[in-house]
């Protein structure tokens, strides 16, 4: 790894590399210690070591001899780890100066499941792009360009920002969706109902009709869609239409007000697993015409 590439991004990957082997303590020390020593598995030129002669204080890297862009970044990871709520300092019985004392720290439940997960955080935009095409196969151009958007804004801490353009990714993956339903619906009193809400981008009367012509579908034995093209769509399903809802609601009503970093950072963690589910259905809808 260059020192060019000395980004958060990077020191995050490496530091959940490290924790995902062995969880372990946490402290300021611990966390460099880790994070050096993926540094070092990958000959990174900026990990130094003492010779032994000169070990005297017993460590096992020299951190300030690392380059000051690496201590930069690897001072930034680590408070974004606090920041973001991964981690929290350990309680200590002096309340008076708590947490300001304590170099301990603990992980949260939101931290052990960023660290066991698989999904990227948001900061991580090359690794979250590289891991929704993976999820998706072929990714739509439209809801491609919305997502690089909103992990832009969410960057830039431009929230309301961000949670707009994850609903607009999310309308564009339901009215693909939706037009690959119609496809394979027949003609129906159920499908004209469908044709007219698309027609007149009547959204909220699209999704419920969706959803209800999905589960409709499903039930029964046999189901008329089988369960390998409907497994988990309905928690899926139910993400993008929250990811709807806080556009057209949260988002853009100030007098809601509701749309924090954390509400945006769950709508992106869903979002690949959501797209994957409705990409799964297209599929079963574009190969099997009429037979709903």
């Amino acid at each position: 790894m260059s020192q060019a590439n000395y980004s958060v991004e990077r020191i995050l990957q490496l530091v959940r590399a490290s924790f995902k082997k062995q969880m372990g303590d946490l402290s300021c020390k611990i966390f460099h210690e880790r994070l050096w020593g993926e540094l070092e598995a990958i000959t990174d030129p900026g990990v130094v070591k003492p010779l032994p002669h000169q070990n005297y204080s017993y460590q096992r890297y020299l951190f300030e001899q690392a380059p000051i862009a690496l201590r930069n970044a690897a001072t930034e990871g680590f408070f974004y780890l606090l920041n973001a709520g991964y981690i929290s300092p350990q309680p200590t019985n002096d309340f008076i100066n708590f947490p300001l004392r304590s170099d301990s720290y603990r992980w949260t439940e939101r931290g052990l499941q960023w660290v066991k997960g698989a999904e990227p955080i948001p900061e991580e935009v090359a690794g979250y792009m590289k891991f929704l095409r993976k999820h998706v196969g072929t990714l739509d151009d439209v809801i491609e360009q919305y997502i690089l958007e909103a992990l832009t804004a969410f960057n830039r801490e431009a929230f309301f920002a961000a949670a707009v353009m994850v609903g607009a990714a999310s309308e564009k993956a339901v009215y693909l969706l939706t037009a690959s339903l119609l496809n394979a619906l027949k003609p129906s009193r159920r499908r004209t109902t469908l044709e007219t809400a698309l027609s007149k981008r009547q959204l909220f009367a699209l999704l419920d009709c969706v959803r209800k012509t999905i589960e409709d579908c499903s039930a029964g034995n046999p189901a008329l869609i089988p369960y390998s093209a409907t497994e988990g769509a309905s928690a899926h399903l139910a993400s993008l239409f929250e990811a709807i809802r806080t556009q057209r609601n949260d988002a853009v009503h100030p007098m809601n007000a509701t749309v924090s970093a954390s509400s945006v950072r769950l709508l992106l963690h869903s979002f690949p697993y959501a797209l994957n589910a409705t990409e799964k259905l297209r599929a079963w809808f574009d190969a099997n015409p009429g037979s709903l």
